[in-house]
C-alpha cells in the first residue's frame, strides 16, 4: 500500500486548521501552519505534497507565500482557499502557474477530498 500523502494546510484562523486535520487526518499526513512564515520553516524540516493556504492572512497572503516558495519547492501542488470575491487575484495566480486550484470557504468537505485527490494524481 503506498504512503498517505503529505498535505500542508496554512490559515490563521486555528478552528479551520483544526476543523481540516479532523476530516483529512485519517487520509493523509496533515500538517498545519498558523502562518505563511510557520509554513516556510516547516518547509524545511518536512517533504509536502500539497499546500493549501487561506489567501487573507496578516503578514503575506496565500499567493505571496507560494510566489515566495515556488523557486525551492515548485513539484508541491498549490491551492488557494479564500472567502472573499478576489477573482483578479486568483485569475492571477491561476495564469501565472502560482497555484493548481482555488476553493471558497466555507470548503464543502466532499468537493476538498475530489479536488486535492484529483491534484495529487495528476502531479
Amino acid at each position: 500500500m503506498a504512503q498517505p500523502y503529505d498535505i500542508l494546510y496554512v490559515d490563521d484562523e486555528q478552528d479551520n486548521l483544526l476543523a481540516f486535520k479532523a476530516v483529512f487526518r485519517r487520509t493523509f499526513n496533515v500538517h498545519t501552519a498558523l502562518s505563511a512564515k510557520e509554513a516556510i520553516e516547516l518547509l524545511k524540516e518536512q517533504s509536502i505534497d500539497l499546500i493549501l493556504s487561506d489567501q487573507r492572512m496578516p503578514q503575506m497572503t496565500g499567493i505571496e507565500f507560494f510566489e515566495h516558495i515556488m523557486d525551492d519547492y515548485p513539484n508541491i501542488v498549490r491551492m488557494v482557499v479564500t472567502g472573499y470575491s478576489e477573482m483578479d487575484v486568483i485569475t492571477n495566480a491561476l495564469d501565472k502557474g502560482n497555484i493548481a486550484h482555488y476553493l471558497t470557504k466555507p470548503w464543502d468537505v466532499d468537493e476538498l477530498k475530489d479536488v486535492i485527490s484529483h491534484a495529487l494524481e495528476a502531479a
